[in-house]
């Protein structure tokens, strides 16, 4: 009998801790950056994910130049994420909503990295979707905008993880319009 609840307590306990680390790994997001297990070329072609008639939309980014470029024209807001993951979808959403609204101040780019798995590295992504607001470059790094308006080289402090509500995003993306319109 002593056996038997010592097997029924280990039971327990062994359930206790795959229930445990399933909550976990199911909140907190998509952490399979890489499933497909193949490597894929860096084509240079820029596409909008959305077909408005003004031509501006989400972008996909295939190098960072066009992020570079994106700079000129103001910050960038940047989802590194996967077509396949559900919260990557529901932030991509969230950035479509916000487009009208910035497409003359700011640019929104996405990053599938399935199709791209160096920028998980260039980026330090290690679950997604990732989210961060890009002000510029100083020094050679990008700067990025932290939510209380400070400014970082340090991306790891600046981003966003997991689907943010566009009330913060905008919020920041206003700081970091801001920043930019006072430095000018």
């Amino acid at each position: 009998m002593k056996r038997l609840r010592r097997i029924q307590g280990k039971k327990r306990i062994s359930f206790s801790i795959v229930a445990i680390f399933c909550f976990i790994l199911f909140s907190s997001g998509c952490t399979d950056i890489n499933n497909s297990g193949s490597e894929t070329e860096l084509v240079e072609v820029t596409t909008d994910v959305n077909s408005s008639a003004s031509g501006a939309g989400l972008v996909e980014v295939t190098n960072l130049s066009q992020i570079d470029e994106a700079l000129i024209k103001g910050p960038v807001v940047l989802k590194l994420g996967s077509k396949g993951c559900i919260p990557c979808q529901d932030q991509e959403e969230i950035l479509s909503e916000l487009l009208p609204t910035y497409q003359d101040k700011a640019s929104i780019m996405l990053i599938d990295l399935n199709e791209y798995p160096q920028f998980a590295a260039t980026f330090g992504v290690r679950s997604i979707p990732d989210t961060c607001i890009i002000t510029g470059i100083e020094n050679g790094k990008y700067m990025y905008m932290r939510q209380d308006g400070s400014k970082s080289s340090e991306r790891a402090s600046a981003r966003f993880l997991g689907v943010v509500d566009k009330e913060t995003l905008s919020e920041t993306l206003e700081k970091a319009i801001e920043s930019r319109n006072s430095e000018e």
